[in-house]
């Protein structure tokens, strides 16, 4: 049997901004999905739950690009299992690592030598199947792991580095807030975007280049261990991303009490407007101060690490 793991994702800043060419800082984090593998009568798929449709759609399509890079005539029968940590929708890359775990296990079924450049041009596939226009962020940061710094100069080039340090021992604990499941799909809320982009381009344009100066910052911020300086970036961030109106009135609230405690929380993906917003990546010097809050408001959070480890096989 073939296993590969692969992390979840969350995104530091430069969400939305990243499709455009500007930069994105993200991280890997302890939550993972498996893919496990090996020879079989019929095809088959465990673990796909409701998303079995989709599951079968992506499977199609990443053997359709090993066999297009590879020159491989046929694939052989096989069953695949999915074991994941990940929840779908809530931005924590899911997608990405879905598509990049199922390549990967391909490609060792196939006994197919690979790297993570070639995983990540197969897998982009997928991503753009659930997507339509992603900047292959998620995916590169799922794949490596660790801390990227990533950016899409063009469709066809697309440069990422990890960073070359630890956070600072200053820099605590990370958590998530769950503020619901968003109604709207990552793929609807770039688009939503895209078309303020067209209505109003130097507006949009501002708010892309404030990402872009507030991503910089934030990573002198996470290398000098400088709490004050992080918590402002992970508030501006998220005032933008409101500006270009991807977090709704129920997550931009939770933001605020949040706020008003002296912590920050922003998105950490394609956001939602009618419901939730997917996971909040929240942040606070003393984290106890948030608990209350949390609680009163009945909100699942989770701490999490950041900086784990990219897909491996075992």
């Amino acid at each position: 049997m073939i296993t590969i793991f692969v992390p979840a994702k969350i995104h530091l800043l430069g969400e939305h901004a990243v499709v455009y060419g500007k930069p994105a800082l993200l991280a890997a984090i302890n939550k993972r999905i498996s893919v496990q593998i090996v020879p079989s009568k019929i095809k088959s798929i465990q673990g796909a739950g409701i998303h079995l449709k989709e599951i079968r759609e992506l499977l199609k399509i990443l053997e359709k690009e090993i066999m297009r890079k590879t020159g491989i005539k046929r694939i052989e029968h096989y069953s695949i299992k999915i074991i994941s940590q990940v929840p779908v929708g809530f931005g924590l890359g899911s997608s990405a690592a879905l598509s990049a775990g199922i390549a990967a296990a391909l490609l060792s079924f196939l006994k197919i030598p690979w790297n993570k450049k070639l995983i990540f041009d197969i897998a982009y596939a997928g991503e753009k199947f659930f997507h339509g226009n992603p900047s292959g962020g998620d995916l590169a940061a799922v794949i490596e792991g660790g801390f990227l710094w990533f950016r899409r100069e063009f469709e066809f080039l697309k440069t990422f580095s990890l960073l070359p340090f630890k956070p600072h021992r200053n820099i605590k604990q990370f958590i998530l807030i769950n503020s619901g499941k968003p109604e709207e799909s990552t793929k609807e809320m770039v688009e939503k975007v895209a078309k303020l982009r067209i209505s109003f381009p130097e507006k949009v344009q501002s708010l892309f280049n404030s990402q872009e100066e507030l991503t910089k910052q934030m990573v002198i911020a996470l290398r000098d261990g400088d709490e004050g300086s992080l918590i402002k970036c992970i508030r501006s961030g998220e005032k933008n991303l409101e500006e270009l109106g991807v977090v709704g009135q129920r997550t931009q609230s939770i933001v605020r009490e949040v706020e008003k405690l002296g912590g920050a929380a922003k998105i950490s993906g394609g956001g939602g407007v009618k419901k939730g917003a997917g996971m909040l990546l929240a942040y606070h010097k003393n984290f106890n101060s948030l608990r209350p809050l949390l609680l009163h408001l009945r909100l699942q959070y989770y701490k999490i690490t950041l900086g784990e480890q990219g897909l491996r096989q075992e």
